[in-house]
């Protein structure tokens, strides 16, 4: 009888905590107001020389008409107007960063309702999100997911993408990623797909790498590169111990700029744990701010070490 008594506690309480959490949920997902957080999201359209025209999404991130969206959407364009409230208002483009695919927006609106920023971001995999944005240019809409993996590579290992199942399309390009507290956690940049539609595997780049970059462009009107010294690089196959042929990086040069750092000779066989290819160097190196570390994998002395390069501010010339 005792141990029935337990069993039947056991249960009990594993149920309860289960009704417990659902309400909890239910209660979160009644809180949000998906009017509002719609307000935030606006409608991006540009025009090229060529007077090709191209449509997508953009986040407000001040009340006084600054805006951020990928920048794929507004290169080369003549002339971009933004959409809010089925009026259309003139933007300027503030400037972009093709590396990590972000662009800055600004319009002469006010009163604008920002979105809202986590105080600090943390996701796991698993979390109920939010894809908003203007797909097939029908207008802002919601489609919802979870967040499928983080930390996704596409040939730049320091964007950390996020990747999700909620329904991404064409059009969502520029447009919010919103955990289940509405907070934006990412912006919608491609998806993969086989039939050009949302097949459920979408990305985005982390809410804190599209912010700061943001602030620089606003501040600086371009993005403040990092460096690690002035080489010359040529890309070889390395055979590594298992007789595999990889790709890598020659160095050569050194120019003694900072100290602990490449070498004349070295080899370049991972960037933070990618293939050590030119595009992805050049990508890795570009996406990271001055006084950050880049991660290499080198061979120097047919020995194989590990690099964490601080790096410094590239200079003008």
């Amino acid at each position: 009888m005792k141990n029935l008594f337990l069993v039947i506690l056991f249960f009990g309480l594993i149920i309860g905590s289960q009704i417990v959490l659902f309400k909890q949920n239910q209660s979160i997902n009644d809180e949000l107001n998906f009017e509002e957080l719609i307000d935030s999201i606006i409608e991006v359209k540009s025009t090229n020389f060529r007077g090709n025209s191209n449509f997508g999404s953009g986040v407000i991130i001040s009340d006084d008409g600054y805006v951020i969206t990928a920048s794929h959407l507004v290169n080369n364009a003549t002339s971009i107007t933004l959409v809010y409230e089925g009026k259309n208002f003139p933007a300027t483009l503030i400037g972009y960063d093709q590396f990590s695919d972000i662009a800055v927006l600004k319009s002469e609106m006010n009163s604008l309702r920002p979105i809202k920023f986590p105080e600090k971001l943390d996701v796991s995999i698993g979390d109920k999100v939010f894809a908003l944005g203007n797909p097939f240019n029908l207008g802002i809409s919601v489609s919802s997911g979870i967040l499928s993996a983080t930390g996704r590579n596409f040939g730049n290992p320091y964007l950390d993408i996020f990747q999700t199942d909620a329904s991404i399309n064409r059009g969502n390009s520029g447009g919010a990623l919103l955990n289940e507290y509405g907070e934006f956690i990412g912006m919608n940049v491609s998806i993969a797909s086989i039939s050009g539609g949302s097949e459920g595997v979408g990305f985005a780049l982390p809410s804190d790498k599209v912010i700061s970059i943001a602030q620089e462009i606003i501040k600086y009107g371009k993005i403040k590169r990092a460096w690690i010294g002035d080489f010359r690089f040529r890309g070889i196959s390395y055979r590594d111990q298992d007789n595999q042929l990889i790709p890598g990086l020659l160095v050569i040069g050194n120019d003694g700029t900072i100290s602990n750092g490449l070498k004349d000779g070295d080899i370049i066989l991972k960037i933070k744990g990618a293939d050590a290819v030119w595009a992805t160097f050049i990508a890795s190196i570009n996406s990271i701010a001055p006084g950050e570390e880049i991660e290499l994998e080198v061979v120097r002395e047919n020995k194989t070490i590990k690099l964490k390069i601080v790096t410094v501010l590239k200079p003008e010339n």
